[in-house]
Formats: structure tokens, C-alpha cells, sequence
């Protein structure tokens, strides 16, 4: 269960706002009460309180506050601009409009960077298992308003679901052109502060091969992110990896 709060000296109508969006999400508003972020945690716990704030939904976390923002996909659309490559875009290779799904959409950079570089008339379906970072990312997608018009465009054409990749590609029906998996690092990066206030949330679940083989029952293609792809790649001897040449993360493309 998650519990929408308003920020402190949040007025009338950032308060019915909060009010509705909870109502949205299946969440539960609480009025505030003048209590403090540690109050409410007590009352309503760690993992499950959302404040609703000027700057969208944000998660109060002891080692940080997290809220939507655009991050490292607003410096790779300012590179595609200039005509710069993406290795991801040059991952998914698409020449033409594909169905692309985002198994572990997170902050959401990937699946904006593709919903933005992609052929016109691509889909893009996103998965976020941790519901606090799903109402986050989600309603970064659906309410956030960039400077540019196509970056608000791209945000809106990004479909978020909160799930488990697991589960939701034993659907029947779950048919797409890519399947795209970021793993979280089984050990954090050091300089990756943006994560610090949401890491202990995360799912640090290892990508199996088992996943990785249901997923090209439902796509012809599968991409992963990584920086150590060496099992994988002994895993599907077919896997090819793209990437920058001194990047440390890079990319396994695998086809059906």
C-alpha cells in the first residue's frame, strides 16, 4: 500500500492535486497534520510514503530525497541533436517503427532516450517493479512539461506498467520487436550518487537466462545492458555486443 502526503506548506489546491493523483494510483491519501517526514514514516513506514510536492511526487528516503527528472537522457537527446550516435538507439538497430518494451525502466532515462530517438511510429512500453519509483517515473511520463515540445511528446507516448518482468512476460500476448533488460549492478557504481536515496528499493535481482529465453519467445530481439557480459554471451554464443570503445557498460544484442 502506498501513502500520498502533501508537502508541508502545501496549499488548497497542491493538496486536491496530491488528493487526485492518490486517488489515480489506488494510493491512499493522508492529510499531513503538520507532522514531520520521520513522523509519518512511523505511522506509514519507509518504503511507503510518497510526498507530494511543487516538483511532482518525491520519496523520502534517511539517505535522500528522489523525484523525477529527466537525468542523463536530457544530455543524450541534446547529443542526438547534433547528430551524435546513442549506443542504446545503435543497440535496438530499428529502421522502422518497433514495439519495444523496457523490462526495468527505473528512473526512466532509457525509455525516454528511445521514445525520443526511435522511428516515428514506435511504441514504448516500460515495467517497474518498486511501486514508489513507478508512481515517480509514471507520472514524470505523464505530467512532467520539458522546454521542448518533443520531449514532452516523447514522455507522453511511454507507457509505464508497475510489475515484474517475470510475470508479466508469462502473459500470453506480450508480443514485441525489442525486449530490453538494465539489471541494477550487483555492485554499486561509485559516483552514482542519484541512486543513493533509492538503492535499499531497487530490485537487485540477477537477470537469468531463463528470463532471457522467455523474452525471445515474445521478441525477435533481446538487449542487455552490462558491464560484464562474459556469462551471458557463453550463455548465447549469438549475442553481439555494441557499445563505446573505452565504455565500461555495454550492450548484448541477441536475436531469436
Amino acid at each position: 500500500m502506498l501513502y500520498v502526503t502533501p508537502s508541508l506548506k502545501a496549499k488548497g489546491p497542491l493538496q486536491a492535486e496530491a488528493a487526485a493523483w492518490a486517488a489515480s494510483l489506488g494510493a491512499t491519501f493522508v492529510t499531513r497534520q503538520k507532522r514531520t517526514v520521520p513522523e509519518l514514516w512511523q505511522a506509514y513506514g519507509e518504503d511507503n510514503l510518497l510526498v507530494y510536492t511543487t516538483q511532482g511526487p518525491v520519496i523520502e528516503r534517511p539517505e535522500g530525497r528522489h523525484f523525477f527528472s529527466l537525468n542523463m537522457a536530457e544530455l543524450r537527446i541534446q547529443n542526438l541533436r547534433r547528430g551524435e550516435p546513442d549506443h542504446l538507439l545503435e543497440a535496438f538497430g530499428a529502421t522502422g517503427p518497433v514495439r519495444l518494451l523496457d523490462c526495468t525502466c527505473g528512473f526512466g532515462a532509457d525509455s525516454i532516450v528511445a521514445s525520443f530517438g526511435l522511428p516515428a511510429g514506435s511504441t514504448v512500453e516500460a515495467l517497474e517493479a518498486i511501486p514508489q519509483m513507478a508512481a515517480v517515473t509514471g507520472w514524470g511520463f505523464r505530467h512532467f512539461v520539458h522546454e521542448k515540445d518533443d520531449v514532452t511528446a516523447a514522455l507522453r507516448r511511454i507507457s509505464l506498467t508497475c510489475g515484474t518482468y517475470g510475470d508479466y512476460l508469462a502473459q500470453a500476448g506480450r508480443d514485441y520487436d525489442i525486449i530490453y533488460f538494465d539489471p541494477m549492478f550487483q555492485k554499486p557504481v561509485a559516483g552514482s550518487c542519484q541512486f543513493t536515496p533509492v538503492r535499499d528499493l531497487l530490485d537487485h535481482d540477477a537477470l537469468t537466462a531463463e528470463t532471457i529465453r522467455l523474452a525471445l519467445m515474445r521478441a525477435a530481439k533481446v538487449v542487455v545492458k552490462g558491464r560484464f557480459l562474459k556469462k551471458l554471451v557463453a550463455a548465447f554464443p549469438q549475442a553481439a555486443l555494441h557499445g563505446g570503445r573505452y565504455s565500461r557498460v555495454r550492450y548484448a544484442v541477441i536475436e531469436r
